[in-house]
């Protein structure tokens, strides 16, 4: 394999020598105490073949502790970039443990830094490569830095443990959380400017027509009350009209397009507004409305498509966070 091929790969990954830590595990430290014992009985009873056995036992183990390091050290560490995920769910981060060398690596252990959960055991054959996921919970929008990870490895015989600590560059973008029941998407543009009074029962042309009521949500413009039907509630419960695409719009005819915007939710909470809108974007994509985003200062036109779904997205998982958390 070419490493230089890897676009993700760089120039001097290399986890050298000196960054391995090493120490005795509590199975080399029994063995320690066993071969005290043996050299004291060979001291005492004045055996020869007491100490050719406790020397050939404290040689196994120093060249224990010298594979032990040589298991880990060398290798190379990668990191690829992990795929955008909501806010509430888990990100995923793919870490790549490259070993270069003509020599096996067995039994390498990785795990994020404080973890609880025991490390996952991997092998790398030589001059191959293997990868590993990392989950971890993304609780609030914006940029999610990968974990710190440690690896470690106790090869071949378990009386020494090598570790070292890595800090993977990789991030992950993280959307805001989607309104759950969200309203239905609000037809503010194209299609809404033909509307001629909220609650005319259907268009001529095909624009719009009303479709229903709802409760009403918070953020619901005022205009689109039902106030027969909040009336004949005594006004325990508020109602908003829904509209929908005419049914008798021509064959081929435009459906128009909507502009999502953040200023018209002002009702709502910073957070949450971001959280509808991001329910609108994946709501009008699903219906296949061109639809676009005004955001503060930022104003994205009315498209389709992956491209405009993720850039709106973006937008709103980026907005207004401090310049450490937006940088790409």
């Amino acid at each position: 394999m070419r490493w230089r091929t890897i676009p993700w790969l760089p120039a001097r990954p290399w986890l050298g020598a000196q960054r391995v830590h090493i120490r005795p595990s509590r199975a080399g430290l029994a063995f320690a105490a066993l071969l005290l014992a043996l050299w004291i009985a060979a001291v005492n009873y004045r055996l020869g073949l007491g100490y050719a056995l406790t020397y050939f036992a404290a040689a196994c183990a120093i060249a224990d502790m010298l594979f032990t390091s040589r298991n880990l050290a060398g290798l190379a560490l990668a990191a690829t970039p992990g795929k955008p995920v909501f806010a509430g769910s888990h990100a995923l981060f793919t870490l790549h443990l490259i070993n270069r060398s003509s020599r096996p690596r067995h039994a390498i252990g990785l795990a994020a830094s404080g973890a609880s959960a025991a490390p996952g055991l991997a092998d790398i054959a030589a001059h191959g490569e293997t990868a590993i996921s990392i989950g971890m919970p993304a609780p609030q929008r914006g940029w999610l830095n990968a974990p710190a990870v440690c690896l470690s490895g106790s090869f071949p015989l378990g009386l020494f443990v090598a570790w070292c600590h890595w800090q993977p560059d990789a991030r992950v973008l993280v959307y805001p959380q989607p309104e759950q029941d969200a309203p239905p998407l609000p037809w503010l543009a194209g299609t809404i400017q033909q509307e001629r009074q909220p609650g005319w029962p259907d268009s001529p042309d095909g624009t719009l027509e009303l479709a229903g009521v709802r409760a009403y949500h918070s953020g619901d413009p005022l205009q689109r009350l039902a106030w027969r039907q909040i009336a004949r509630h005594d006004g325990e419960h508020l109602f908003s009209k829904q509209f929908q695409p005419g049914a008798d719009a021509p064959a081929g005819a435009s459906r128009g397009s909507i502009m999502l915007e953040h200023a018209t939710l002002h009702a709502l909470a910073p957070e949450a507004r971001l959280s509808r809108l991001t329910a609108w974007v994946l709501q009008a994509e699903r219906t296949g409305l061109p639809y676009g985003l005004r955001l503060g200062a930022l104003t994205l036109t009315p498209a389709l498509g992956a491209s405009q779904r993720d850039a709106c997205l973006r937008a709103l998982a980026l907005h207004d966070l401090p310049q450490d958390r937006t940088a790409p």
